[in-house]
C-alpha cells in the first residue's frame, strides 16, 4: 500500500465519527423503532427507483438464498441477461450481454474482488456467494461510477460484513447447511451479530466441499474436439468429470462503532478455494508417445515397472490443481448530513492479499500473486428539491506477478485514479441523468524485456522483446439518461452512453504459453482504449396484477480487444518452437495475438410475471422470460456469445412457503465465432420448495430443497473455454435448512 492511500485512510478513519451535527444516523436506529415504520421508508424509497431503472435488478431474501451455488457464476445465471462462464464446477463468472472478464467488474461492498479472474477463465472469483445477504446487478449509467472495467456491467455483492447497525438482541445470527445429492457436495455456513449500545461485531465462517461433478454421459464431446483441434485418440470419462472436485474454507470478523450521525468500521476476512480443472490441454496422449511406443515391445517386461513413473496416466495426463489465498482488510466510513444540502460522505478502504499456485502432478507450476489497495471517496447532496447527485474518487494501487513454468505475464506496478460525478434532475415525471468519469491508468512493467519460454536448461532462439517504461491511458466516459413515469404504472427510460476501457496487463503485455485456454498468447503494447457506445432503451411495468421488465440495446464497440487467431503458426511447447503446421496438436498450440477491431453487439432481456389466482392457500403466479445478444465483427462473430433462452416459471405459495417449476429453452448456439465450434440447444427443468417454521419465536426454521437439470441433460455452455471437455452438471438435489435467530 502506498503511503497517499495509507495517509487517507487514518485521516477519514480519525475524522469522519468526529462529527457531533446533523440528522440522526439511520443505521444507528435504536432497537425500539417499529418495525413496521422501517418497512414503510424502505418501499418507498426503492420501488420508484426500480421502476426508472429497468436495467438495474437486486436479488435478495429467500430468492437469492435459494439461489445461491458454489459460485458467483452459477448464483446469478437465472438472472436477466446474465450466463455462467464456467471453466468446470470450481469456476463460475458472469457474463452480462455477452461480455465478462476484464469489461465486468465483480465488487464486495463496493470494492474489486481483485482476484485473477481477470487474466483468465480458469481462475475462480475469490467472493463467496454464501455470505452474500444481497446482490446487485447493474448495466445502465450508473456503471460510470465504477470505471472501465465497468463497460460490461456491475456485480456488487454486500455481505455486510462491516456492521451497518446495532442488531436488536444481544446476539443474533444465522446457521445454515447444504447438500448436494451432485458430487455428494456439503456445504456449511454460520454468522453471528453481536452488539449493545453504539458497537456491533460481526463474525462468519464457512466449509464447502464437493467430489468430482457427475454428468450424464461422456465428459469430451469427441466429435467437436475432433472438429476444433483436430485430436482423434481421445482418453475420455462418462458419468463424472475427472480433477472437478474442490474445497473451500474461509471467514471474516467486523466491528463498528455507530454514532448519532457518523459510522466507521473495518472488518478482516480470509478465503481459501483448492479445485481441480478438468483434463483437456494440459499433458499429452497416451496413445501418441512420440515414437516411445515402438521400443516398449523390446524392452525387459521385468524392467517395465521402472518406468511406471513416466509412462503411467497420471505422468502422462497429470491433474491441474489450483491452490487459491486471500485475504482482505477492509475500511468504512460514513458521515450522515454534515452540512445542509450534503446528505452522506462516505469512505471506503480495501487491501487484498491474493495468492495461487498452480500445480501439475502435486508439483508447483506458476504461483501467481495481486497486491492491491483500492479506495472510494463519495459525497451525496441534494441541495436542491429536484437536483440530487454523486461525486466522488476513485484510487487504486497493484502489484502483480506471475511466477514459474507457465509464466506468461510479466511483474508489473500499477495504478488508477478516477474522478466521477452522477447527477440528477426530476421535473414532474420526467428525471434526467448525467454521468461524468475521466479516468487514469498506468502499468509499469518491472522487466526491461519479455523473454521467449526456452526448453529447460537451454536458450531461446528467439530473440527478447523489450518493454516500454510505463504504459499510460486516460479514460473519458460520459452517460446520458431520461425517464419518463408515464402512468402509475408504467416507465419508460432511455439512456445513452460512451464509455472507455484501457487495456489490461494480459492484453498488453502477455507473451508465453497458456494451457488451460490451449493457445500461445501474446500481447500488443499498441492497444488502444476500447470505446462502447450503448443506446439502452427500457420499460418497466408495476402494476397490481403484473410486474414487466424490458431492455433492448445496442453497443457499438470501437476497438474491442480480442484473441486473434494467426494463420498457419502453431507452438509446440516442449520443444519451445513455433511452425506453419503441426502434426500433433496435442503438443502444439494454436497461436493468439491481442487486436484490436470494431464489433456490434444487439440484444433484449424481457421478464414478466402476474398473479393468475389468489387461494386460501396462496398465490398462484406465472412467469415468463427471455435474453438474447449477438455480436458481430465485419465478417465474423464474437466468440463465446451466450444462446437465446426464453422460458417460464410456475410458482404458487404464501409468506411461510413456497413452490415452483421453472423450465428454460437454450437454442443451439450456430453462431460460435471464428475456430470454435457451435453447441446444442437444451432443455433445463428446475424445481424448488421452500418453508418458514416460526414456532419458537425468535428462531425461524427454514427448510428448503431445490432440484437442478431434471431431465439430466448433457449441456454444453456455449459461453465456456472449456464446453467440449467438460458439460455442465447433470441431475442434481439440494436439501438444506437454515435457521435465523
Amino acid at each position: 500500500m502506498k503511503p497517499h492511500a495509507l495517509w487517507i485512510l487514518l485521516a477519514a478513519s480519525a475524522a469522519l465519527p468526529a462529527a457531533e451535527t446533523g440528522s440522526p444516523n439511520p443505521v444507528a436506529a435504536a432497537p425500539t423503532e417499529p418495525e413496521t415504520e422501517l418497512e414503510a421508508v424502505e418501499v418507498t424509497a426503492d420501488a420508484p427507483a426500480q421502476r426508472i431503472t429497468p436495467n438495474f435488478n437486486a436479488i435478495k431474501g429467500d430468492a437469492l438464498k435459494l439461489q445461491q451455488a458454489d459460485n458467483l457464476g452459477q448464483t446469478l445465471q437465472n438472472q436477466m441477461g446474465v450466463a455462467n462462464a464456467s471453466f468446470g464446477p470450481g469456476v463460475g463468472l458472469p457474463v452480462i450481454r455477452g461480455l465478462t472478464g476484464s469489461r465486468v467488474r465483480i465488487m464486495q461492498d463496493g470494492i474489486g474482488s481483485h482476484d485473477a479472474a481477470f487474466l483468465s477463465p480458469d481462475h475462480a472469483s475469490a467472493i463467496e456467494p454464501l455470505f452474500a445477504e444481497q446482490i446487485e446487478i447493474s448495466r445502465g449509467p450508473d456503471t460510470i461510477r465504477y470505471g472501465g472495467n465497468a463497460i460490461g456491467g456491475m456485480v456488487n455483492v454486500k455481505d455486510n460484513r462491516i456492521p451497518e447497525r446495532v442488531p436488536e438482541r444481544l446476539l443474533q445470527g444465522a446457521l445454515e447447511q447444504r447438500f448436494d445429492t451432485n458430487a455428494d457436495g456439503t456445504h456449511a455456513g454460520f454468522k453471528l451479530d453481536l452488539g449493545r449500545d453504539q458497537v456491533a461485531f460481526k463474525i462468519g465462517g464457512f466449509h464447502r466441499n464437493r467430489n468430482d461433478t457427475e454428468i450424464p454421459g461422456e465428459a469430451i464431446a469427441a466429435d467437436a474436439v475432433r472438429e476444433q483441434f483436430g485430436l482423434s485418440n481421445i482418453l475420455n470419462a462418462r458419468g463424472t468429470i475427472p480433477n472437478t472436485d474442490s474445497e473451500s474454507v474461509g471467514g471474516f470478523l467486523g466491528a463498528s462503532w455507530l454514532g448519532d450521525n457518523s459510522m466507521a468500521g473495518l472488518s478482516v476476512g480470509h478465503f481459501t478455494n483448492r479445485y481441480g480443472i478438468p483434463k483437456s490441454s494440459h499433458g499429452v496422449d497416451p496413445s501418441n508417445l512420440d515414437g516411445l511406443e515402438l521400443i516398449l515391445p523390446d524392452i525387459d517386461p521385468a524392467l517395465l515397472d521402472q518406468f511406471a513413473d513416466i509412462l503411467s496416466p497420471e505422468a502422462l495426463n497429470p491433474d491441474i490443481r489450483i491452490d487459491m489465498r486471500q485475504t482482505r482488510y477492509d475500511f468504512k466510513s460514513e458521515w450522515y448530513t454534515p452540512v445542509r444540502g450534503i446528505e452522506k460522505a462516505a469512505f471506503r478502504y480495501g487491501l487484498v492479499d491474493y495468492r495461487h499456485t498452480e500445480l501439475e502432478g502435486r508439483l508447483p507450476f506458476t504461483t501467481f500473486n495481486n497486491q492491491v489497495g483500492e479506495g472510494r471517496f463519495e459525497i451525496e447532496h441534494h441541495f436542491l428539491e429536484p437536483w440530487s447527485g454523486t461525486l466522488g474518487a476513485q484510487w487504486q494501487d497493484r502489484y502483480f506477478s506471475a511466477v514459474g513454468v507457465e509464466t506468461f505475464v510479466p511483474p508489473t506496478n500499477g495504478d488508477t485514479l478516477g474522478l466521477f460525478s452522477l447527477q440528477k434532475l426530476k421535473f414532474g415525471q420526467w428525471q434526467f441523468e448525467l454521468g461524468l468519469r475521466t479516468e487514469r491508468s498506468r502499468i509499469d512493467p518491472t522487466a526491461a524485456q519479455l523473454a521467449f519460454p526456452a526448453p529447460p536448461g537451454q536458450a531461446s532462439i528467439y530473440p527478447d522483446v523489450a518493454l516500454p517504461d510505463s504504459l499510460n491511458f486516460r479514460a473519458d466516459s460520459v452517460s446520458l439518461a431520461a425517464n419518463w413515469q408515464a402512468s402509475k404504472a408504467a416507465t419508460l427510460s432511455l439512456s445513452l452512453s460512451r464509455a472507455k476501457r484501457s487495456p489490461d496487463i494480459q492484453e498488453l503485455l502477455a507473451l508465453g504459453p497458456h494451457l488451460s485456454t490451449r493457445s500461445f498468447e501474446i500481447g500488443n503494447v499498441r492497444l488502444g482504449n476500447e470505446t462502447a457506445n450503448l443506446a439502452d432503451l427500457g420499460l418497466d411495468w408495476h402494476s397490481e396484477r403484473l410486474a414487466a421488465k424490458f431492455n433492448a440495446y445496442a453497443n457499438w464497440t470501437e476497438n474491442y480487444i480480442y484473441q486473434k487467431r494467426q494463420p498457419e503458426a502453431f507452438y509446440n511447447y516442449h520443444e519451445a518452437q513455433f511452425y506453419p503446421a503441426c502434426v500433433n496438436l496435442v503438443e502444439c498450440l494454436p497461436v493468439y495475438a491481442y487486436s484490436q477491431r470494431d464489433a456490434l453487439f444487439l440484444g433484449y432481456e424481457a421478464e414478466a410475471q402476474t398473479t393468475l389466482a389468489d387461494t386460501a392457500y396462496g398465490q398462484l403466479k406465472l412467469t415468463v422470460f427471455s435474453d438474447f445478444v449477438r455480436g458481430r465483427f465485419i465478417d465474423d462473430d464474437v466468440p463465446r456469445l451466450p444462446p437465446l433462452r426464453l422460458g417460464a416459471e410456475i410458482g404458487f405459495g404464501d409468506q411461510r412457503w413456497n413452490a415452483a417449476l421453472r423450465y428454460t429453452r437454450g437454442q443451439m448456439q450456430n453462431r460460435p465465432g471464428n475456430d470454435e465450434t457451435a453447441t446444442p440447444g437444451y432443455h433445463l427443468l428446475s424445481a424448488s420448495a421452500d418453508y418458514h417454521w416460526r414456532g419458537l419465536e425468535p428462531l425461524d426454521l427454514w427448510l428448503f430443497a431445490k432440484a437442478n437439470n431434471l431431465l439430466n441433460e448433457e449441456i454444453r455452455s456455449s459461453v465456456s473455454f472449456l464446453r467440449n471437455f467438460a458439460p455442465e452438471p447433470g441431475r442434481s438435489v439440494v436439501l438444506g435448512f437454515r435457521a435465523t435467530f
